[in-house]
């Protein structure tokens, strides 16, 4: 089983896609498991504030250092109860290193529990970087308002390359001759006095000539 340890402040935006539809029934075969870790719980104030103004100015407030250490350490320990634990810790940034399939496969074959900072805000006190040694991760070149949108991308891919999740190995979309073009019945339909149609190749039952078209596809898609 592979564990996610997500570390948000909005913990139920995470898991309300997380317990949906695939992920969720991958935690309740105990493939996957995910838990959440609300720094607010520990950020040693009545009101669980866990940002404040960066040093030198500048627009924007940012996540202060203790409240996501303390959160980490505690995740870390209960981490340790385990025997024979490797854990990776991941935090988002647009000038991280680019995640690919083949970043999540090398997740899910290397580490038993996988730690996703999901920051807010202007970002996260760099000392916590540091400390914990965590690695910078984009992605995609854009900003996201926080990194809760990231988790889920991460923990979606990394399961897909769990053996089980998807029920059948070829449902691996980057293992097989993946289609930007895809069709379902009916064969052919009208929309608003036109008829659309399927390619006739797709019909043929021609498995050489349909993986020839796929390629095509792809490579025009590109």
């Amino acid at each position: 089983m592979i564990r996610f340890h997500i570390v948000s402040i909005f913990p139920e935006v995470v898991r309300a896609y997380m317990d949906a539809s695939i992920l969720g029934r991958a935690q309740e075969s105990e493939l996957i498991a995910v838990s959440y870790h609300d720094p607010r719980t520990l950020a040693g104030n009545k009101w669980g504030k866990v940002d404040d103004r960066p040093y030198a100015g500048g627009p924007g407030m940012v996540m202060t250092a203790e409240p996501l250490l303390r959160t980490l350490e505690k995740v870390a320990k209960g981490i340790a109860r385990r025997k024979n634990t490797k854990t990776k810790i991941i935090l988002f940034s647009p000038s991280g290193k680019q995640f690919t399939n083949v970043y999540a496969k090398n997740l899910v074959t290397k580490y038993t529990d996988i730690v996703l900072i999901a920051g807010r805000y202007e970002g996260i006190d760099a000392r916590v970087k540091k400390i914990f040694k965590a690695e910078e991760v984009s992605v995609g070149p854009f900003v996201l308002t926080g990194g809760e949108v990231p988790a889920m991308i991460v923990v979606d891919a990394c399961a897909r390359q769990i053996p089980g999740v998807l029920g059948k190995h070829e449902s691996v979309e980057e293992l097989r001759t993946a289609s930007p073009e895809v069709y379902t019945r009916p064969e052919t339909f009208e929309w608003k006095g036109k008829n659309y149609r399927v390619p006739k190749v797709l019909l043929t039952g021609d498995h050489a000539k349909i993986e020839e078209w796929r390629k095509g596809k792809q490579k025009n898609s590109q």
